[in-house]
């Protein structure tokens, strides 16, 4: 009973101890040394999201390591401990925070032809349209059902913004811009995706392609944002009606959207 009694007060004394240096760990972290310093900009968000890109290769690499140890030891418990740690960090999103339409702004304008850039934009859209593998078994093509590789996708799209970062007035940033919203689309990223389709009609006000229905119609159904989705309908009709030829549905939206305590503004879609 006398051990038993020590055994508890020591075990106490350890997690006090324990919970201490937790606490002293905790209270480091939080210092105001650390945070106080980083200041909203554009160059210290660009800095700290590179910084997390760096630090999830390194952890990644650091689990690789202990994994290759733990092979060479033959220890089959703590390899399948580090593979569902690896498994985990594969299934977790992982975002790049920077939104390169975001961060060029409204100012750019589509206007020189510039060679590398155009190469790049077609290598992009080739891989975004293969990105479609196949249909789905037992679906016609037609129904538009199909297998997507995300992969492919991805690939494209960085592509699409490495047109937008490094080429800023090329004319194909308009398309860039576009073709970049669809991907985001396809990915339900909504306010990435109405983002770039602002930028696409933004940079080049003449661009051809539905940008301002694209984006009203994700503002309203999607995010709704119901009273910049109505300004973009009524410039899509203005401007777009080459476009899309479904300009009595935009009305009709049009109208619900401008009388909404006589009319459910969710009562309707534009298909």
């Amino acid at each position: 009973m006398k051990k038993i009694t020590l055994l508890m007060v020591f075990t106490s004394i350890a997690l006090y101890q324990a919970g201490c240096q937790q606490r002293q760990l905790y209270e480091e972290y939080k210092s105001p040394d650390v945070f106080e310093q980083i200041t909203p900009s554009a160059q210290t968000e660009i800095a700290l999201a590179e910084s997390v890109s760096e630090k999830r290769l390194e952890y990644r690499g650091e689990l690789e390591k202990i994994k290759s140890y733990y092979e060479q030891s033959g220890n089959q418990l703590k390899i399948e401990w580090v593979n569902r740690e690896l498994k985990f960090i594969s299934d977790a999103p992982r975002y790049t925070y920077i939104i390169q339409a975001e961060v060029a702004g409204t100012d750019l304008r589509a206007r020189d032809i510039i060679p590398k850039a155009n190469v790049i934009y077609e290598k992009a859209v080739r891989r975004m349209d293969s990105a479609c593998i196949l249909p789905l078994p037992g679906t016609p093509i037609l129904t538009g059902k199909t297998l997507i590789s995300r992969r492919r996708m991805q690939i494209a799209l960085n592509w699409f913004n490495e047109i937008i970062t490094e080429y800023p007035t090329s004319d194909k940033i308009d398309d860039a811009a576009w073709r970049a919203a669809r991907i985001h689309e396809f990915f339900e990223d909504w306010s990435i995706a109405a983002l770039y389709y602002k930028r696409a009609f933004q940079w080049d006000p003449a661009t051809p392609y539905p940008a301002r229905y694209c984006a009203a119609k994700i503002l309203d159904e999607k995010l709704v944002q119901r009273d910049e989705a109505l300004q973009l309908y009524r410039e899509s009709l203005d401007r777009e009606e080459a476009y899309h030829n479904n300009n009595a549905a935009i009305e009709r939206r049009i109208l619900q959207l401008s009388n909404p305590y006589t009319v459910d503004p969710n009562a309707a879609k534009i298909y």
